[in-house]
């Protein structure tokens, strides 16, 4: 038996990111690496099996069509090869690994896909890959793959030993603890990524042609709909250290995360804020940053007059829509800082700030506060959101507000937080 580890990287310009999958084998066996059907990720990429390069420059046709790779066998033939990227604006869609059994659904999913591929044929382990039936699902389950398949994001750090950054937090924030370690890069990815698109990927290994559809809400706005999203930032030491040492490595100047330096201003607010949209905690799965914050979101209404969101609240032209956040998607045990980001495009392309209600419980809850008032210089800085992020490339409002700093004031959380766009100026 032995254990390989198959890592796959986007080198798309601006932002680029890996994943890496770990696979137990008990003998000669062939695995497909490909995209799902709906991802929009670009390349091009490279494949690495034990940090090897096994291909590379793969183009975005060439990873829907799949790469084959060869573990366990006594003659495995990693040839490393050159195409020409194809680059197709869009934007992020993940995908995900499809392991060698039926996966088990860990997450809390909003639908179970109707249909679950089967084996159709017998496995032979010869390494000879066999067809990957394609199917697509247009659901949004987030699978954890078993036995031994567990897919984890490697943080966009500049790898080193042990290294200590030199940056001092410009701010002590006044209604939270202020973490006792500066933070320190203490892993050493193999490449250094420089954004925070998940190139998830695809294993099909020959002896199980199976395929696990996975997507995530579209956070691409199609047509008239737009949504905001909301950040929630963990106060965790660790997670702020993995946090500022991003933003450092990454040049940020005066603001390393909200529990590192307190609420950001200044002439470097729409750069550092930039900075912090392209960490790859944001989509989900890293240690406290558990849930990809596309799908914590709410569309913006575009109609004029008055309505109802989707949980049948009151909702004002050019305001979102309800958000909740269950204890499921955020680690209940610590206190998160969360963020509103609205882009200026969902809201007419003029935006001075927007009230907002919060509260625990039921949807339309204001047990919180009801029409609180964001920070209104923040709320009047453009924020530019580059490609390939865990949000759609765009300009941004982010609103940041006391209701919304260190949620729930006394831990842990037992019941669904609600945040709601009440009215904008």
């Amino acid at each position: 038996m032995s254990t390989y580890s198959i890592l796959v990287t986007n080198n798309a310009p601006g932002c680029g990111t890996e994943i890496e999958q770990q696979i137990t084998v008990t003998g000669c066996t062939t695995y497909i690496v490909r995209l799902s059907q709906n991802s929009n990720a670009l390349g091009p990429f490279n494949v690495y099996v034990d940090d090897v390069l096994y291909y590379s420059n793969q183009t975005r046709t060439d990873m829907f069509n799949g790469v084959v790779v060869n573990l366990g066998c006594s003659t495995p033939t990693p040839t490393p090869t050159n195409s020409t990227p194809t680059p197709t604006p869009s934007n992020t869609a993940p995908v995900t690994p499809t392991p060698t059994q039926t996966p088990t659904n860990t997450g809390t999913p909003a639908q179970t896909p109707t249909q679950t591929p089967t084996q159709t044929s017998t496995p032979t382990n010869t390494g000879t890959p066999t067809q990957t039936p394609t199917q697509t699902s247009t659901q949004t389950p987030t699978f954890t793959p078993s036995p031994t398949a567990t897919v984890g994001l490697t943080p966009t750090m500049t790898p080193s030993q042990t290294a200590t950054p030199t940056y001092t937090p410009s701010q002590t924030p006044t209604n939270t603890q202020t973490p006792s370690q500066t933070p320190t890069n203490t892993q050493t990815p193999s490449q250094t990524p420089t954004n925070t698109q998940t190139p998830t990927f695809t294993s099909t290994p020959s002896q199980t042609p199976s395929f696990t559809p996975t997507s995530t809400q579209t956070p691409t706005p199609t047509g008239s709909v737009f949504m905001a999203y909301l950040f929630p930032e963990p106060q965790d030491s660790t997670s702020q250290n993995n946090l500022g040492q991003y933003m450092y490595d990454q040049g940020a100047t005066a603001f390393f995360g909200w529990g590192n330096s307190g609420t950001p201003a200044g002439a470097t607010y729409a750069t550092d804020m930039s900075i912090y949209s392209r960490f790859s905690g944001w989509s989900g799965s890293v240690g406290n940053f558990i849930t990809n914050v596309a799908s914590l979101s709410g569309s913006i209404r575009q109609s004029s007059g008055a309505g109802v969101d989707n949980y049948g609240c009151p909702q004002n032209q050019y305001t979102f829509g309800s958000i909740q956040v269950a204890p499921g998607q955020v680690n209940v045990a610590i206190q998160y800082t969360y963020t509103v980001w609205i882009p200026l495009a969902g809201v007419g392309g003029t935006f001075n700030n927007m009230t907002v209600d919060v509260g625990f419980g039921s949807a339309c809850s204001t047990s919180v506060i009801n029409d609180g008032v964001p920070d209104a210089g923040n709320a009047a800085v453009d924020v530019d959101v580059p490609p390939g992020c865990a949000i759609p490339a765009g300009t941004y409002r982010v609103l940041w507000m006391n209701e919304l700093y260190s949620e729930p004031s006394t831990p842990p959380l037992s019941t669904t937080f609600w945040v709601k766009g009440d009215t904008k100026s």
